[in-house]
């Protein structure tokens, strides 16, 4: 028999991206570590926002505090859906933060001082964004679900999955597409985010009695108008790389990412605001020696990201 569940908490279409982050980390809040500050980003000021979180206590008259700005989003700890676990409880709650959500840094804080603490596994946020060149059709769905040693469950999805767990077994958990596996997770006290395209089914393969968790799964479908960057540029003697950025997609860009890498490893950053289609940008950098240099470019537009990988050559004699 089942133990736990997740179920949708919203269902629709919107002319426009949605954006989701997660704090994976495991943390205790308690009187020794009084808050725990959890960190997103909105490209501009959302049309609807939501904070999701998933605690573990070990029952249910705690008392905490949320801030989200400087905010008081509430005092009272009232889970939508609550599962026993050994002597633990986990819990569930949901709060649409549309009101206080801005664009740019947002900082969403709890609070709580108890001498036993509380648990707080995952810390999510959803942002919509209004975009009249996209059209997303999703379905949110949060919940506790305890996946039994050697179960198996089918998750369905158009488009893209986002899928959050948590295995701290001995165990392993295995991500499975119709491509075959996608994953395996365990052993961790951490949650693990996942995403992938399609039908998937999650299998808990284990010989022990401990279960692991099903806590988020997202899926969404989107028609979107092309983003693409074109890349130019090659390395010169001087050791000063030189690129060209140009803009042949379909849609302006809110913004541009450059990650260059030497050998695998980031040595510069550079962030281009509001690149118009057909616009180019030339910039430069210098590469401190010779090496594989790899460039990451991601195109933002509302929240959707599109990524370019490209290798850049050396200037030869």
């Amino acid at each position: 028999m089942p133990i736990g569940k997740i179920a949708t908490f919203d269902e629709g279409s919107i002319n426009g991206s949605i954006e989701y982050s997660t704090l994976l980390k495991s943390t205790k809040v308690s009187s020794e570590n009084r808050e725990l500050l959890y960190t997103f980003y909105a490209e501009k000021k959302p049309v609807k926002a939501y904070i999701v979180i998933i605690t573990e206590t070990r029952d249910l008259t705690t008392k905490w505090r949320l801030w989200l700005n400087n905010f008081s989003l509430t005092k009272e700890f009232k889970p939508i859906d609550t599962v026993r676990v050994g002597g633990s409880y986990y819990n569930l709650n949901i709060y649409d933060v549309t009101h206080l959500t801005r664009e740019g840094k947002n900082e969403f804080v709890v609070s709580h001082s108890s001498i036993e603490g509380i648990w707080i596994h995952i810390i999510n946020s959803v942002l919509f964004y209004e975009v009249p060149e996209f059209k997303t059709n999703y379905k949110l769905r949060a919940g506790i679900y305890l996946i039994q040693p050697s179960e198996e469950i089918e998750l369905d999805g158009e488009g893209k999955n986002y899928v959050v767990v948590r295995n701290p077994n001995k165990s392993i958990l295995r991500v499975v597409n119709s491509t075959g596996t996608v994953t395996t997770i365990g052993g961790s006290l951490d949650s693990d985010e996942i995403e992938v395209k399609g039908h998937l089914s999650i299998i808990h393969e284990s010989s022990q009695r401990s279960p692991a968790f099903l806590f988020l799964h997202y899926s969404e479908n989107s028609i979107t108008p092309s983003i693409s960057i074109n890349v130019n540029g090659k390395i010169g003697k001087d050791n000063k790389a030189v690129i060209t950025l140009y803009n042949d997609g379909e849609v302006d860009l809110d913004r541009v990412l450059l990650n260059v890498m030497l050998n695998g490893i980031t040595i510069h950053f550079k962030s281009f605001n509001n690149m118009k289609i057909g616009q180019k940008i030339n910039y430069e950098f210098f590469v401190p020696k010779k090496g594989n240099v790899h460039l990451r470019i991601v195109g933002v537009k509302s929240g959707f990201r599109k990524i370019l990988d490209k290798d850049l050559e050396w200037e030869t004699a």
